[in-house]
């Protein structure tokens, strides 16, 4: 199926989920955590996992059988600045798309950081809601000048989101992190 952004704005297990699973590299040093399990721990996400499932498509067996793909994943779909933007969900991997062509993937054969810092804020030129920039950044390839712009936007994104205030900070410098 494919989703608008307003399908998928206000799902909270949606959002946990993307969060959680779409920053592979995103670390926390200090205490030897990866976002995932940090999300985990902190957001009970088995609480999720039926919907996720679901939204996936994941069965038992699908890894095995497909490496994790489905013929017709549930995809988000959006235009950025008259470009195509489209996010595919399978259980075993989430691939990126502009304009119809393939930039990333999230997956065990990941790859990331394929938007320069330009390039991402062309796309996101003139959008207002600012939990769009998040279904982007995956993909970006964040250098040390532009940190503070971007922990400014996860920060902001985290809070629209009404992630709890007291984790936001953790969370936004476990994917500053990851994208660096």
């Amino acid at each position: 199926m494919k989703y608008s952004f307003d399908e998928v704005a206000d799902n909270n297990s949606f959002w946990l989920y993307f969060i959680s699973t779409q920053f592979s590299h995103a670390f926390d040093e200090e205490s030897d955590t990866c976002l995932c399990e940090f999300m985990d721990e902190e957001y009970n996400l088995d609480e999720c996992d039926e919907w996720i499932n679901e939204f996936t498509q994941y069965y038992d067996g699908v890894i095995d059988e497909n490496d994790g793909y489905v013929d017709n994943p549930n995809s988000v779909n959006l235009v950025l600045n008259n470009h195509r933007f489209r996010i595919e969900f399978h259980p075993g991997d989430t691939l990126y798309f502009l304009n119809g062509n393939e930039i990333g993937c999230t997956g065990s054969h990941f790859i990331l950081k394929t938007l320069s810092f330009q390039h991402f804020t062309e796309l996101i030129k003139n959008v207002e809601d600012v939990r769009i920039y998040l279904l982007v950044l995956p993909m970006l390839a964040l250098e040390e000048p532009n940190i503070s712009y971007i922990r400014q936007i996860i920060k902001s994104g985290l809070v629209s989101l009404s992630f709890q205030n007291e984790l936001t900070d953790i969370i936004t410098e476990m994917i500053i992190s990851g994208l660096l």
